[in-house]
């Protein structure tokens, strides 16, 4: 029994699971025992850092939430769906455990179904399987399953999901980049996408935002640090302004109250960048473990990659949609606290990396005017979906995530259909099915084309 008690906590152990899984792709490719030592070790790493960054941006964040609260009478909180998902793992150990299996396994059913179904993508953004995996647990947790249940229906549900969700924007990906080399493999997609349809409606035929040139002022916010330095400076320095230095005084411990909105604004995005190094570790070794597997299995299968693969190739759509993206954003936030009572804060990551890449595929289908309607509706979607879902689970209060919400748009998606998991189910069933059709006739079209 002793040992049957030991392997359990081992699989409720996310950094043990995550491990082993990186060990047993590694020793499938034939890599030699210090391919196969230093990979599994800096998975494990890559895991711990990962959640030393969620846990200090939650501890960052909690005294701005309250003094915004004090302030404005709003429930405002962050959006950044790597803060809630990490603080949903450190909270509930059933969530953790099961949400590791499925991230593992679910990336072995994406690889199935990209080798038996018209779908070939296999989803390579590591950040983003983990965001999906913690979700899906989430919702089969919050419908009551058992662990045993959220472990086999997760890992098929995520499967579906990662081979699906790059299939969505794949036709606009390949309106963009001209070829069919790569995919996206992103939790925003059914943002961007949207967005950049209905930029593209507005804009019609527009010139192209690749013809125009950005003063050298703005580009600075392409360097992330300095980006969410700023704007977590403005907030912070804007609500502690407002509170004053008696009610700043109840967290700040005697530090002088403007002192302490800078050194709280600088904290969050140590964390941010702590938690990115995190997930370049998990990615960097997580990800080529099951590669060199997928290339073997699956043929004509294409990479499923992060957004910036895009960036290049339209660098002023990028910056368009970056800034439309953060207006729609702030707009957003007095929306949502009309429509839902509640305060989600902009999304400066979202903003840039995820709006630039809905006004690059705005600039796609309707130019510049394109670009900048798509990034403005995308920065709406977020901030508003982010507040319905926050107000939707009673502010994620009980699994230890309030003060968070997500600024995935389809992680938040996928959160709301599987609020009642047999809707769920069939949405992501008959969406899969969709774009299997959609897909043989692209490929019977190709084909008759050469």
């Amino acid at each position: 029994m002793s040992v049957l008690n030991f392997f359990l906590e081992l699989l409720e152990t996310p950094t043990i699971v995550l491990a082993v899984v990186a060990l047993i792709g590694l020793i499938a490719q034939g890599k030699k025992f210090p391919d196969v030592f230093s990979g599994t070790v800096k998975t494990a790493l890559g895991y711990l850092v990962l959640s030393a960054g969620s846990s200090l941006l939650v501890t960052e964040i909690l005294p701005f939430v309250g003094l915004f609260q004090e302030v404005f009478h709003l429930d405002g909180f962050a959006t950044g769906s790597e803060v809630i998902v990490g603080a949903i793992q450190d909270s509930v150990p059933v969530i953790a455990s099961t949400s590791a299996i499925i991230m593992g396994a679910g990336f072995l059913v994406n690889i199935l179904l990209a080798r038996f179904t018209p779908l070939k993508y296999i989803f390579l953004t590591g950040h983003m399987m983990w965001i999906s995996s913690v979700a899906v647990a989430f919702c089969l947790y919050e419908a009551g399953f058992n662990s045993t249940m959220i472990i086999i229906i997760g890992i098929i549900l995520q499967g579906a999901v990662l081979t699906l969700l790059p299939a969505i924007s794949q036709p606009l990906v390949r309106k963009v980049t001209g070829s069919n080399d790569f995919a996206i493999g992103h939790l925003t997609t059914l943002g961007t996408v949207s967005s950049a349809y209905i930029g593209g409606l507005v804009g019609g035929k527009s010139k192209s935002a690749e013809e125009m040139k950005l003063p050298e002022q703005l580009k600075f916010f392409k360097d992330t640090s300095m980006s969410i330095s700023i704007v977590m400076f403005v907030f912070y320095m804007l609500v502690v302004i407002l509170a004053g230095p008696e009610k700043v005084a109840a967290y700040s411990g005697g530090t002088n109250y403007l002192v302490y909105g800078l050194l709280r604004a600088l904290g969050f995005t140590a964390g941010i960048l702590v938690l990115l190094q995190g997930v370049r570790m998990l990615l960097g070794e997580l990800v080529p473990a099951f590669k060199g597997i997928a290339d073997k299995l699956v043929p004509n299968a294409i990479p499923a990659l992060d957004v910036p693969a895009l960036f290049g190739f339209a660098p002023n759509s990028l910056m368009l949609g970056f800034i439309f993206a953060t207006i729609g954003m702030i707009v957003a936030m007095f929306l949502s606290s009309v429509l839902f009572g509640v305060v989600p804060l902009v999304s400066i990551i979202g903003a840039f990396f995820t709006g630039g890449v809905a006004g690059i595929f705005g600039n796609a289908k309707g130019g510049r005017i394109g670009a900048m309607v798509s990034g403005f509706v995308y920065g709406l979607e977020l901030i508003l979906f982010s507040g319905f879902t926050y107000k939707l689970f009673d502010h994620f209060a009980a699994v230890g995530a309030e003060g968070t919400g997500h600024d995935c748009i389809d992680a938040m998606a996928l959160m709301t259909v599987m609020k009642y998991p047999i809707v769920g189910i069939i949405v992501i069933i008959g969406a899969f099915v969709l774009l299997c059709v959609l897909e043989q006739r692209h490929q019977k079209k190709v084909s008759e084309g050469q």
